[in-house]
């Protein structure tokens, strides 16, 4: 049976704590301080029954931090507000914390009714009415007690568990991960941690990490209301020993999840709903879950609304992962001033580059909408699909289904899918062409170019532009001859003259077999400069229709087939092959001979024992 966990939040002194203790019999207020002073000072926590966790937070306005952390990860909420009081600071400030943390359901509580007569609490309930208007509480119950007497506790039990057996509305990554908001050790056991476990299950023997201290530790045990288990589910509350061979640095704000799914955060893009107008570069508070930590907030337009999208730059590193909500909260005096949801994370470059990337975000855009503009972000940085699992958070299926919504998408598989969008495409396709123009213009006699040579520019893993250039060549962009790619069009143009002359120069080169002419000879043979001869031997090189042995040795292509089909005749009756039988075959001396046969070892045609050869059988 899943689990539901509830906050009891209001102005303090509205009786939290004793309406929990009316309910489970435990007094939360355990801190010395707390039981000194009568005042709730940390958060603290009791179960109804086996399903129901309460959690009572903090009224006082010097303890906001603990209260946010105490409501950060419940399903649904009880507002307490005193009959004699009424609506004070601290219920108006903890419920913008639960609007702005997206609570849906709720109960209202009018506490202290044996302290005012009927009519005074008519007026506050009409109060009440008037304060939840139109918010998630506007058609709630307003269940009217007294812990003194007794009286509506039984109603609020009865309400309390009604609003348990409604659907959590709760956004679940289907990954675990966890808040940590108590540590203690526990003599023979270790150290235990508890919190109130944010998304997915996790189990008895798991591998778990935590953060900020990417250490990793197994689960040694689990209890969830006082009672052994060997599983949790998201919004259970859950007390995990863990199981270390050193004593680890933990706290309350440290985060523990999946392995390799979270990771520190120095700044993020996100939606901001303020109540005041924030100013550039202003320093405030962010919470996040039981986290806390200064940054700076940086918005794209002078004309700064109180609905913006923003680049938040942490002060110090904090978890934060794509749908995360937070609590905005002024540096000082401490005041809540707004909250809002991380929409991306870690994001590099100038604040130039940034300001464009924010400004994609503007408008009413869906979670798939979101995911596209995140993946093409950066024409550089191109995610695999575990990666951005990793970047978002979130479970193989739910970016799956999300990716699904995204029509404009391309998968290249190499064991992990690479995605990029139409729109990254076509701009990387465009990078492509567009160099390849460039390198034709610089090197108009070369037939085309190696991957390494293109991506020397484009900066993409190698086998993902292999990917897109198969694509290119599919849709007739470009074109491959063997390994090297040039623009469909391209083609080298000689005049009359150079292709006369190229024809004399292969029917040198094929006549004289394996004692071709020196560069210079061809020179003097043909009546044309060195530069030119070596123009039209490169040509022929990319064309693939001679070889160039040690830059000296010119053999045609013809030439050595028919020297390969020589060889395999050779090695049929022969087991080994020395120079002079090699010399005798190719009609060649020694000066020829051996860098041929050291070329066709590095073919692996032959290889080399003492001074002989054999051959290669394939």
């Amino acid at each position: 049976m899943s689990q539901i966990t509830i906050g009891l939040s209001g102005h303090i002194d509205h009786g939290k704590t004793s309406i929990v203790k009316s309910l489970t019999g435990k007094n939360t207020d355990s801190l010395k301080d707390e039981i000194k002073r009568g005042m709730t000072i940390d958060i603290g926590f009791a179960h109804l029954n086996d399903k129901i966790s309460l959690i009572d937070v903090p009224g006082h306005e010097k303890f906001i931090k603990n209260m946010v952390a105490g409501v950060s990860a419940i399903d649904s909420v009880i507002l307490v507000i005193a009959a004699d009081d009424g609506i004070m600071p601290q219920t108006r400030e903890h419920f913008q914390i639960l609007k702005l943390l997206g609570i849906k359901s709720g109960i209202i509580v009018v506490n202290k009714i044996d302290l005012v007569d009927s009519e005074w609490l008519d007026l506050v309930e009409l109060e009440i009415k008037d304060f939840v208007e139109d918010t998630f509480l506007s058609s709630a119950n307003i269940i009217k007690v007294s812990t003194i007497t007794n009286i509506g506790i039984n109603d609020l039990k009865e309400e309390i568990i009604k609003i348990s057996n409604f659907k959590k509305d709760k956004f679940n990554r289907n990954i675990f991960r966890m808040f940590i908001d108590r540590v203690f050790i526990k003599k023979g056991f270790g150290t235990v941690v508890t919190g109130t476990v944010a998304s997915g299950k996790t189990y008895k023997g798991k591998e778990l990490q935590i953060l900020p201290s990417y250490e990793k530790v197994n689960i040694r045990g689990i209890q969830s209301h006082d009672n052994s288990t060997d599983e949790l589910s998201i919004g259970d509350r859950a007390a995990i020993n863990l199981q270390t061979t050193h004593k680890v640095n933990l706290k309350r704000g440290y985060h523990i999840g999946k392995v390799g799914y979270f990771n520190l955060v120095h700044n993020a893009i996100c939606s901001v709903i303020t109540f005041v107008n924030l100013k550039h570069n202003q320093r405030i508070r962010i919470h996040l879950g039981t986290q806390e930590v200064m940054a700076r907030v940086f918005f794209t337009d002078n004309n700064i609304k109180k609905n913006m999208i923003a680049l938040l730059k942490f002060e110090s590193p904090i978890v934060a992962a794509f749908k995360d909500k937070f609590i905005v909260r002024t540096y000082s005096p401490l005041h809540t001033i707004g909250g809002g949801e991380i929409i991306d994370i870690n994001t590099s470059g100038k604040w130039n580059e940034n300001k464009i990337y924010l400004d994609n975000f503007i408008g009413n855009l869906n979670d798939s909408q979101i995911i596209e503009k995140i993946i093409e972000r950066d024409n550089k940085l191109i995610f695999k699909k575990s990666k951005l699992y990793q970047h978002l958070g979130l479970s193989e299926i739910a970016v799956d289904e999300l990716l699904d919504k995204i029509d404009n998408l391309r998968y290249y598989s190499k064991d992990d899918y690479w995605i990029i969008t139409i729109k990254q495409y076509t701009l990387l396709t465009k990078r492509i062409i567009d160099l390849l123009s460039i390198l034709h213009d610089k090197n108009p006699y070369n037939k085309g170019f190696l991957l390494d040579e293109i991506n020397n520019n484009i900066l993409l893993p190698d086998d993902l532009l292999k990917y897109i250039l198969i694509d290119c060549c599919k849709e007739k962009k470009i074109k491959v001859d063997d390994v090297l790619y040039s623009k469909y069009d391209f083609k080298i143009n000689l005049s009359d003259k150079e292709s006369l002359t190229k024809e004399k120069l292969v029917k040198i080169i094929n006549e004289t077999m394996f004692q071709t002419p020196s560069i210079e000879s061809l020179s003097n043979q043909l009546n044309l400069d060195i530069n030119n001869i070596k123009k039209l031997l490169h040509i022929e090189k990319s064309n693939n229709n001679i070889i160039i042995i040690n830059g000296e040795i010119i053999v045609s292509i013809n030439n050595y087939n028919s020297l390969l089909e020589n060889l395999r005749i050779y090695f049929k009756s022969n087991d080994l092959l020395d120079i002079k039988e090699f010399k005798k075959m190719t009609n060649t001396t020694r000066k020829y001979a051996v860098p041929l046969l050291e070329y066709l070892d590095k073919q692996k045609i032959t290889f080399r024992i003492g001074n002989e050869r054999k051959y290669n059988k394939k």
